[in-house]
């Protein structure tokens, strides 16, 4: 059966929404529109799904409204999908580039196994270990350092959605940088390389035009944030260190 991709899509983003359409109809791709949450638009009050001290903690940035939008966005993605009884889900964000081929790339990475969910976007080349070679040239692997960046697009098992919901909430990170903390998900997370699925270059709504470092606190408001990257990236290398089962 082939995936269907579950598309994030802000309503004011109709341009956006209009190409990848014609995409994915090249592609062989079916699209379920699934109307993103508008930040700007969820007073800071009503933010349930925040927790707002843990994100400065462990984040050592202000969130911002689109970050918020994005995490909550996704999470009804996933709620989507498991309302469908397909195995396999594809997550994307609507600044996504989707190749002609895509739909026999999903087929042959849905029979490589060792994987909960498995990203197809990054923006930074962490170390990636390589546990399976496709013959089409991608490689399913782990990634030793990290972040990679971007929760753009990723394939997720229809069985691991339940888990991933109770993990991911409360929100006290950016959601790319939850999704790859499998130790704390309690799923399997690999990596594909080289990326399967391109970024458009747009400019990203979610930081809405602000300057990332602009939203970090203070120096010494940020040593909560030091310790607990530090025992992120250890986890991080042990678990890709780890022979796999």
């Amino acid at each position: 059966m082939a995936t269907k991709a579950y598309l994030i899509n802000l309503d004011r983003s109709q341009d956006r929404l209009k190409r990848i359409r014609g995409e994915a109809e090249r592609a062989g791709v079916e699209l379920v529109r699934v109307p993103a949450v508008d930040g700007r638009t969820v007073p800071a009050a009503e933010r349930a799904l925040l927790d707002e001290p843990g994100f400065l903690r462990d984040h050592g940035k202000r969130p911002l409204p689109g970050e918020y939008g994005c995490y909550a966005s996704h999470l009804k993605a996933l709620e989507m999908f498991l309302q469908s009884s397909d195995e396999f889900g594809l997550i994307l964000e609507d600044d996504v580039v989707l190749s002609p081929d895509l739909s026999q790339t999903l087929s042959a990475l849905e029979t490589v196994g060792g994987w909960d969910v498995l990203k197809l976007v990054h923006h930074r080349r962490a170390m990636h270990l390589t546990e399976r070679s496709l013959p089409n040239g991608l490689r399913v692997g782990r990634a030793a350092f990290g972040p990679s960046g971007s929760a753009a697009a990723y394939l997720v098992r229809r069985e691991i959605v339940p888990r991933l919901l109770r993990s991911l909430t409360p929100m006290r990170l950016p959601y790319d940088v939850a999704l790859e903390r499998e130790w704390a998900l309690g799923v399997r997370l690999r990596h594909v390389h080289p990326d399967p699925i391109g970024l458009a270059g747009t400019r990203s709504l979610t930081r809405d035009g602000r300057k990332y470092a602009d939203q970090n606190l203070p120096l010494w408001q940020r040593l909560t944030t030091l310790r607990f990257r530090t025992i992120d990236a250890a986890r991080r290398l042990l678990g890709a260190m780890r022979p796999s089962r």
